[in-house]
């Protein structure tokens, strides 16, 4: 069994009742926290190139992009609230991740969980599994990742983004693998 498909058997595997209590008080301040400093960014200069690109790529209004009073397709409202999130640099900070854990993450659910119907349980429960997935790869590579000038919001919150998005839609090991291995083409 490869890697990929090692960590997708435990992404698909893990429920609900598995995680610590302790895990699921921070995945909620940090949901909370990240919707809050989006709402932030959403009144910087930056959101008015977030706003032209919208306006520009257009889109079915299906998802919210947080503080902008717009909706648009959920890859597109992904991407905004993702920039927004980031754009105030006071989201959320994991050293094991050596960045910003919740900013790769949440957004994609956001947009998701707008498209379709899920409960809090199995929306907190695709968090966790996504914020973990990323730090502990994270852990694996950092800080020497961090060192030779990557970025690892990006260059491992993907992983993280996949993991949770996978993790959402219920998809089976084998497709949450090739989830990942596309992420891997991404990071």
């Amino acid at each position: 069994m490869s890697v990929a498909e090692k960590v997708a058997d435990k992404i698909a595997h893990t429920r609900y009742e598995d995680l610590p209590a302790e895990a699921i008080h921070w995945a909620k301040v940090a949901i909370l926290d990240t919707v809050g400093v989006t709402v932030a960014g959403s009144v910087e200069p930056l959101s008015k190139i977030v706003k032209e690109v919208l306006n520009e790529e257009g889109g079915r209004p299906e998802c919210t992009v947080l503080g902008l009073r717009t909706k648009t397709s959920a890859l597109n409202a992904a991407w905004a609230n993702g920039v927004l999130s980031h754009a105030l640099d006071y989201d959320d900070m994991s050293n094991t991740l050596g960045g910003h854990p919740s900013v790769p993450v949440l957004p994609p659910l956001l947009a998701l969980a707008e498209r379709q119907s899920f409960s809090g349980k199995a929306f907190l429960l695709a968090y966790a599994v996504g914020f973990e997935t990323e730090c502990k790869i994270g852990r694996a590579v950092n800080f020497v990742h961090y060192d030779r000038g990557w970025h690892p919001t990006s260059t491992l919150g993907i992983f993280g983004a996949a993991a949770a998005a996978a993790k959402l839609l219920g998809v089976t090991a084998v497709d949450c693998a090739r989830a990942l291995a596309m992420a891997a083409s991404m990071a």
